[in-house]
């Protein structure tokens, strides 16, 4: 292998392992933004009435003047909760279930094509060396 067929070959494996780096970064922050929505849903699901916060005794009330009311929080957190159901969890966790199929099979390709050019690597440094010292 020349030189130069060695620094090309090369010169492609690294921009191949940077996308495939970029490629599992992006699919890596995709998964924590449905793994946030999912834990989002149940919190909606799983969000106390309005009337059983009600009961706070005096210390709460005091303690909690000023703060947001839940229905406050859940209007920011949740501006169009009618479309919250427990189909979307499952929604949720068949795009996290099929994102994370995706992160493994890219995760091995980065994987293969960092062997590849570490092999490649040491290859081109091995016909350096004979040529030195040829």
């Amino acid at each position: 292998m020349t030189t130069t067929i060695a620094a090309d070959a090369i010169a492609d494996l690294r921009q191949r392992r940077r996308d495939m780096r970029r490629e599992l970064a992006r699919v890596r922050w995709w998964r924590r933004l449905v793994q946030a929505r999912h834990d989002l849903a149940v919190a909606l699901l799983a969000q106390p009435d309005e009337h059983t916060s009600a009961g706070l005794d005096l210390s709460w009330e005091a303690l909690a003047a000023g703060a947001p009311t839940s229905t406050e929080l859940a209007a920011a957190v949740w501006p169009n909760a009618e479309a919250f159901s427990a189909g979307t969890l499952e929604e949720l966790d068949n795009l996290d279930a099929r994102l994370g199929e995706y992160e493994s099979r890219v995760a091995a390709t980065l994987d293969n094509v960092t062997a590849q050019m570490v092999r490649a690597l040491a290859q081109a440094h091995r016909a350096e060396s004979a040529t030195k010292e040829g």
